[in-house]
């Protein structure tokens, strides 16, 4: 799979915005200045992002503890940056996985109704977390 998705964890995404844009040149993809609602419990509103062909979101937690940072060991239950590998099947994706000694860390769900697809998020071998994306048949963007 290739990297299609990229996720920043942050309390405020105006300050991760700004951060991303002056060091990176990242811009707003279109519709990122309205936020998405969370897709996942403890994430309050996904705001999108792009840089060349790469997409990604300003995903606002809940809380600040749910944003792992460096001096945070190992914890499923905290999310860090996180890119995301297109898949043609999630499902077989999963298989895949579960075949290859790796374990689910949340089964596949459907991202805005399916309408951006389909995601889902693993764990391998080495105790990453790893995250991957089905497409929707029609492109939403």
């Amino acid at each position: 799979g290739t990297i299609c998705w990229y996720e920043v964890p942050c309390t405020d995404p105006g300050r991760a915005f700004a951060f991303y844009k002056d060091v990176f040149g990242w811009e707003m993809a279109p519709g990122g200045e309205s936020a998405m609602p969370g897709y996942m419990e403890g994430v309050d509103s996904v705001h999108m992002f792009r840089k060349g062909n790469l997409y990604g979101a300003f995903v606002k937690m809940s809380s600040p503890e749910g944003v792992a940072t460096v001096a945070d060991k190992a914890n499923i239950a905290k999310t860090a940056s996180l890119a995301s590998f297109r898949v043609q099947d999630i499902d077989k994706t999963t298989a895949e996985v579960e075949k290859n000694g790796g374990k689910v860390h949340f089964d596949k769900i459907a991202i805005a109704g399916g309408a951006f697809g389909h995601s889902a998020r693993y764990i391998d071998t080495e105790g990453n977390l790893v995250a991957v994306w089905q497409p929707p048949a029609k492109p939403p963007m």
